[in-house]
C-alpha cells in the first residue's frame, strides 16, 4: 500500500533535489520558500547560478512537460517531509501551498526561460499530485471549523479526520521515498490519536453509566464531560459501538461469525461451494424485506458471474481475495472511471450506515488483504464528492465516520472491553 518508488532522484535532477535537501536543513523556513519563488517562480536572479542552469537545462527538455512537474513534486515533498517532522514545521508547509495557489501576483515578464517556467508550473498545478498537496497542507494544518459549522464546509475539508484514505488521496503517483515517509507518520500519528480519543471517550461514557446506575442521573450529569471525537451523534456513536464490537447477528460479534466462516474454509471447498457459503454469510443479516426486492438477486449474480471458469477449482487465497474484492466493489464502487455508486447507497438509505458498514466489515474480517481495497473504494467516494458541502452528502460522512470506529475497534490498539456498558449511551 506504501511502496516507494523513485529514490532521492537520478540524472540531472538530482543537482537539485540535493541543493532542496542541503537548504531545508540549514536555512529557516522563510528563507527555504523565498528560494523556491526566486527558482521555480519568479526565474531570476537565483542565487546559485549551478542551480539555475540546471533547472534551465531541465526545462527545455523534450520530456519537460511530463518530467519537470514531477521535478516541482518532488522538491515539495522534500521540504514538507523535513518541515513536518520539526515543532512548528506545519505553518511553512501551508505557506508553500499558500505561494503556489496565488500566482495572480507574479510580474509578467518576457524572459523565454520564465514563461517557459511558468508554462511548466501551471501544469503542475492542475496535476493530481498538487491536489494531493493540497490535501496534505489540509491534513498537517488541520480543519479548525466547529462542529455545528462542518455542515457547510465542502467535504474535502475533513480529510484530516480519515487516515484510512491517506494512501490513496494523499500519495502521490510517484510515491517517491519523501513523500511516502510523510504520509505514512502523519497517518500513524493521527490514527493513534483517534484510537487514543475514542477510548477516553468510551471510558467516559462507561464511567457514566456505572455512576448513573449507582447514584442517577443528576451524580452522572456532574462528571467531567469527555467531547464525542467523532461527526456521529452519541446516540449514532453508541449503535456503532455495540454493532462493530458487541453482538452485531443474534448472540454473534462480526468476530464470530467471521471465525466461524474462516474455520470452514480451511476445508478448501470448490470455488462454486464457497460463492454458495459466502453468498449465504454475507445476506445472514440483512433485512429480509429489503433483500428480497432486488439486493440478494444482484448479489448472487455478482457473485456467481466472478470468473465461473474457475467454479470447480479448489479454493486458494487467490481466489478468495479475487471474489471479495469483486463484492467490494459491487457493493461501493468499482473505479474513479466508473464511479456509479447506486448499491451503496440504496443500503445505506435502507439499512442504515452502521450496517452497511458492518456488512462490509464481515468481508474483510474473511480477508483481511482486501481491506485497503475497500479503503481505496472509499476514497474514490470522498474524491468524487470531494468539493460537496458536506450537507450535501451526510451519508457518506456517516459511512466514513463508522468506517474509522470500526477499524478502530478490529484494527487497532483501541481496548473495547467494556463496551457491554454502552447501552445506555444516549440516555
Amino acid at each position: 500500500m506504501f511502496a516507494v518508488g523513485k529514490k532521492i532522484g537520478s540524472g540531472v535532477e538530482q543537482i537539485v533535489y540535493e541543493h532542496f535537501l542541503h537548504i531545508v536543513k540549514t536555512e529557516k523556513p522563510a528563507r527555504v520558500l523565498e528560494r523556491f519563488r526566486s527558482l521555480f517562480i519568479e526565474g531570476v536572479s537565483y542565487v546559485d547560478t549551478r542551480i539555475w542552469t540546471t533547472i534551465e537545462t531541465l526545462a527545455f527538455e523534450k520530456t519537460a512537460e511530463q518530467n519537470f512537474p514531477l521535478v516541482i513534486n518532488r522538491c515539495c515533498y522534500i521540504l514538507v517531509n523535513y518541515w513536518q517532522m520539526q515543532p512548528a514545521g506545519h505553518a511553512p508547509v501551508a505557506g508553500l501551498v499558500e505561494m503556489l495557489s496565488n500566482l495572480n501576483d507574479v510580474r509578467m515578464t518576457y524572459s523565454r526561460v520564465v514563461r517557459r517556467l511558468r508554462q511548466l508550473l501551471q501544469i503542475f498545478l492542475q496535476s493530481e499530485d498538487y491536489i494531493k498537496l493540497k490535501r496534505l497542507n489540509t491534513v498537517l494544518n488541520g480543519n479548525t471549523a466547529r462542529k455545528n459549522t462542518i455542515a457547510e464546509q465542502p467535504l474535502g475539508t475533513l480529510i484530516t479526520r480519515y487516515p484510512y484514505l491517506y494512501a490513496h488521496t494523499l500519495v502521490s503517483e510517484e510515491r517517491t521515498q519523501e513523500n511516502v515517509e510523510t504520509i505514512k507518520r502523519v497517518q500513524r500519528d493521527l490514527r493513534s490519536q483517534q484510537e487514543t480519543n475514542l477510548s477516553h471517550y468510551l471510558t467516559y461514557q462507561v464511567r457514566r453509566s456505572r455512576i448513573k446506575a449507582q447514584l442517577g442521573r443528576d451524580a452522572a450529569d456532574n462528571l467531567p464531560a469527555v467531547e464525542n471525537p467523532t461527526l456521529l451523534s452519541t446516540k449514532e456513536l453508541g449503535m456503532a459501538f455495540g454493532q462493530f464490537a458487541g453482538k452485531a447477528e443474534g448472540n454473534a460479534s462480526y468476530q464470530d461469525l467471521s471465525r466461524g466462516f474462516v474455520s470452514h474454509l480451511q476445508m478448501q471447498p470448490i470455488v462454486k461451494t464457497f460463492k454458495g457459503d459466502l453468498y449465504d454469510y454475507i445476506v445472514s443479516g440483512v433485512d429480509l424485506s429489503y433483500g428480497k426486492r432486488s439486493f440478494n438477486d444482484r448479489l448472487y449474480k455478482t457473485i456467481y458471474s466472478i470468473s465461473p471458469d474457475r467454479d470447480y477449482q479448489r479454493l486458494d487465497e487467490i481466489a478468495l481475495l479475487r471474489t471479495c474484492t469483486h463484492v467490494l466493489n459491487h457493493l461501493v464502487v468499482e473505479s474513479p472511471s466508473n464511479p456509479q455508486h447506486f448499491v451503496f447507497m440504496d443500503m445505506i438509505s435502507n439499512l442504515g450506515s452502521v450496517f452497511t458498514t458492518g456488512l462490509l466489515l464481515k468481508i474483510v474480517l474473511i480477508c483481511q488483504k482486501v481491506k485497503p481495497l475497500l479503503e481505496s473504494r472509499l476514497s474514490i467516494l470522498f474524491n468524487h464528492y470531494e468539493a460537496s458541502q458536506c450537507k450535501g452528502v451526510p451519508w457518506l460522512v456517516k459511512s466514513l465516520e463508522n468506517w474509522n470506529v470500526a477499524g478502530a475497534i478490529h484494527f487497532g490498539k483501541m481496548d473495547a472491553s467494556s463496551l457491554q456498558f454502552l447501552q445506555s449511551i444516549g440516555e
